[in-house]
């Protein structure tokens, strides 16, 4: 009879449990195809920035907020005692840098429109109702409607156009309320770490508002 030789082997995971492991990350394993892709998974924190208005009378907020990149961008509006001088509101491309000539377009330059739409187009929609792509991404009055004729608002809207996250961010510019003509209000910061674009208010004096910080 021939004899046969059995060998035990003893085998072990070639991997560690996930339970052994004191670790926060998180990754994704997924297959495409006949290959493997691996990428770590974290959370994002929620952005929010804020301008506020505070001067003679006038009092208030822009508050920006943005869960992700993925998400809508929330957009409240909080002014009190308007007395139906302010009209336009818009995000424009810069801080406030200059002690002089804050409103002009060297300063904060003009709406903030990354995508370089041409606000002077006859098909360049001037009220709200139009999709938020069709506006400039700063154009906010445009898109959610002006505040002429009105002595407080306080208004939320959502608007897909309007990001936190990335190149084109907001964040870091400069907010500007401007009265039914079209001129623009003073405004500045306090403590030295806000910006604002300045401006004149006829026969009343300059008005506070703030940049994105």
């Amino acid at each position: 009879n021939k004899s046969k030789l059995l060998n035990l082997l003893h085998f072990f995971k070639s991997r560690l449990d996930l339970g052994s492991f004191q670790t926060t990350n998180g990754f994704l394993f997924l297959r495409v195809g006949s290959s493997f892709s691996c990428a770590q998974i974290y959370n994002v924190p929620v952005k929010q920035v804020r301008a506020d208005v505070n001067m003679n009378g006038i009092k208030g907020y822009f508050s920006f907020r943005q869960a992700s990149p993925f998400d809508l961008t929330e957009l409240s509006v909080n002014l009190t005692n308007l007395q139906s001088n302010v009209a336009f509101y818009h995000v424009h491309d810069f801080p406030v840098r200059s002690l002089t000539n804050r409103c002009s377009n060297d300063s904060i330059g003009d709406h903030w429109n990354p995508f370089r739409l041409n606000r002077s187009s006859p098909t360049y929609p001037r009220v709200p109702g139009s999709t938020h792509d069709m506006y400039e991404v700063g154009d906010l009055s445009a898109k959610h409607g002006s505040i002429a004729g009105k002595n407080m608002v306080d208004m939320t809207f959502t608007d897909f156009n309007l990001p936190l996250f990335g190149k084109n961010s907001i964040v870091g510019r400069s907010v500007v309320i401007h009265q039914p003509n079209g001129s623009r209000f003073e405004a500045k910061g306090r403590g030295g770490r806000e910006h604002y674009c300045l401006w004149q208010l006829p026969s009343r004096g300059p008005i506070l508002s703030s940049a994105l910080h």
